[in-house]
């Protein structure tokens, strides 16, 4: 018996998918929306962590910096390596890998550095690290939130379920940032 491609409009399942028109193609959108789930939620854990770690001024902006930039780079070269591998997996490898795997590591990339730069702004701006990173921590949840309703508007879920649940998580990755933070600074 024959296989049928989970995209053929042969499938069994094929009349109960949504019908969605997603900005950019999905694979974009998937990218887009990773690096901004991923830049907010970890570079406020980063900035987090390192305040509560208590390095002074300097270092601490150094060292969140540098900690975005490669950890943006590593999920980029993740989503690039696990597309490129389920393709292959599936036998569906495509010809151009520039536009099938390479742009959406670069949208996630470049999502990721430019929302994660905004979580470590208030640290540039205000003296303060406390107020920096309460205010830090607020927008980044508030942004989240934010990120959640605009997914679920766009995939015709529950805005609210998936707002709420993108700012719980982004809240877990920031308690990650915290605990990591207090453990070191006990050392």
């Amino acid at each position: 018996m024959p296989k049928i491609s989970t995209a053929s409009k042969y499938h069994p399942l094929h009349k109960r998918r949504r019908n969605l028109h997603l900005p950019f193609g999905t694979q974009r959108f998937l990218a887009a929306f990773e690096g901004i789930e991923g830049g907010f939620a970890v570079g406020a854990s980063i900035v987090v962590g390192l305040t509560v770690a208590g390095l002074d001024r300097r270092l601490m902006l150094t060292t969140a910096v540098i900690s975005i930039i490669v950890s943006g780079f590593n999920s980029a070269s993740v989503k690039y390596s696990s597309e490129h591998y389920l393709d292959e997996l599936d036998g569906r490898e495509s010809r151009s890998a520039t536009a099938h795997y390479f742009v959406p590591a670069l949208i996630e990339f470049i999502c990721y550095i430019v929302l994660s730069f905004f979580a470590v702004l208030p640290l540039f701006i205000i003296p303060d690290p406390k107020t920096a990173v309460i205010i830090t921590v607020v927008t980044t949840i508030l942004m989240l939130f934010v990120a959640g309703l605009w997914r679920g508007y766009i995939l015709r879920m529950n805005r609210v379920r998936d707002g709420l649940e993108t700012a719980v998580l982004g809240l877990g990755i920031i308690l990650v940032g915290l605990v990591s933070g207090i453990v070191v600074n006990s050392l």
